[in-house]
């Protein structure tokens, strides 16, 4: 069940990733959105912590 929840936590990240690339894309005033997408990430990657 763990290792489920890790499979669709880590799915999230990449959908994440993938948004920051095309606003990247953008301009570079999104640049700062994309500092704020990463903030996300990194909490996801805290669940991990915790799940593991």
């Amino acid at each position: 069940m763990i290792i489920q929840a890790f499979s669709g936590q880590r799915s999230a990240v990449s959908g994440q990733r993938s948004a920051v690339s095309g606003q990247r894309s953008a301009v570079s005033g999104q640049r700062s959105v994309v500092s704020g997408q990463w903030s996300v990430v990194s909490g996801q990657w805290s669940a991990f912590s915790v799940a593991q």
